[in-house]
């Protein structure tokens, strides 16, 4: 088990004291943590690293969190990891529909609570380092989605 890479958690946070405060969060559960103080960076990140989650912040410098998850989805299906909105907004019930439409997985609300943060990682930083972890698998999950939706049986 030693020998699997750290899952790699993006975060996105322009509020330095909240990004430390997450990335020690995340370190002291095994996480391999990489910052980005606005979405730009956080973009970049996506484009040029292996990211296998993202804690996004909705308020941020230059373009704000909706942008990244829109810019985030036209971007290559491997470079999408699943995305856990934490924010202080006011209007995240009304928001959340918007956001998983858009691809977030969760959305929380600063302050969080640490263990329902973790357990959000947990659940989804998985899906995706699991996948990751089959290489060999890759085709035939590629074959099986050129086929979805579409019976290859005869009734």
């Amino acid at each position: 088990m030693e020998s699997t890479p750290k899952q790699n958690i993006l975060v996105v946070e322009d509020n330095e004291n909240t990004r430390r405060l997450l990335e020690t969060i995340l370190r002291s559960s095994g996480y391999e943590v990489t910052l980005a103080p606005d979405a730009e960076e956080g973009l970049r990140i996506l484009r040029d690293a292996t990211v296998d989650l993202v804690l996004l912040d909705l308020f941020l410098p230059g373009a704000d969190g909706i942008q990244f998850l829109r810019s985030r989805a036209e971007m290559e299906a491997d470079r999408q990891p699943p995305v856990i909105v934490v924010s202080a907004t006011e209007d995240m019930d009304t928001l959340r529909p918007q956001l998983r439409e858009l691809g977030a997985k969760m959305a929380l609300r600063k302050p969080f609570d640490v263990q329902e943060l973790l357990d959000g990682v947990k659940q989804h930083a998985t899906k995706r380092t699991a996948n990751a972890a089959a290489p060999a698998a890759a085709p035939a999950a590629k074959a099986r989605a050129k086929t979805k939706g579409k019976s290859t049986t005869k009734s």
